[in-house]
């Protein structure tokens, strides 16, 4: 299987330093842009499937590759950002002066720490390996459109990293990643 994961590109949110991960933020024209960029890179693949997250921002960037590529895409509610319940649409030092207490739970068990309203990385993590594993052993190219987390979470597992090393990867707006996985090993082909 090869895998290619493509981050949405950039939002107000990401000016902004929000956190929004189910909270719905349009993309910025750059945003747009970034996404336009990656269509030469993908345009060279042969991608069996695209798959996209619901939120606005994923569906957006898969209607600009899927018109591009003439591929369909579908939606799946696995390969959403995670959830950030109460600190949603706040940026973090509005997070650690209305909700202190919870930001410091978060910030000392950022793993199982599930955010009040929202979920835990290891919710999330549970559900992207969830859908990962219904493809992983699959022959073709799949294209995810999703997010940053999301992203982190697949690169971790495919290569079989723990789930604290996520955060070694940075995922910017309109990144590209590719994983060739085949006989239980993944390696990291491309980081665009």
């Amino acid at each position: 299987m090869k895998l290619i994961l493509v981050r949405h590109g950039e939002t107000k949110a990401n000016v902004d330093k929000l956190y929004s991960g189910w909270t719905d933020f349009p993309l910025t024209d750059r945003g747009k842009e970034q996404v336009k960029n990656l269509l030469e890179i993908l345009s060279r693949e042969n991608i069996d499937v695209i798959y996209s997250s619901p939120l606005s921002r994923t569906l957006v960037t898969a209607e600009i590759i899927s018109k591009h590529i003439g591929k369909k895409f579908y939606v799946n509610e696995k390969l959403k950002e995670m959830n950030f319940g109460i600190f949603e649409g706040k940026t973090y030092k509005e997070i650690s002066k209305t909700y202190h207490l919870e930001w410091e739970k978060w910030i000392s068990d950022n793993i199982k720490y599930r955010i009040p309203n929202g979920e835990s990385l290891i919710d999330m993590y549970n559900r992207v390996t969830q859908f990962i594993d219904e493809l992983k052993d699959k022959d073709g190219t799949f294209l995810l459109v999703t997010h940053a987390g999301v992203i982190r979470i697949a690169i971790t597992y495919l290569l079989n990293l723990n789930i604290d090393e996520m955060w070694h990867f940075k995922i910017l707006p309109g990144g590209l990643v590719e994983i060739l996985y085949e006989n239980d090993f993944g390696v990291l082909t491309k980081l665009v």
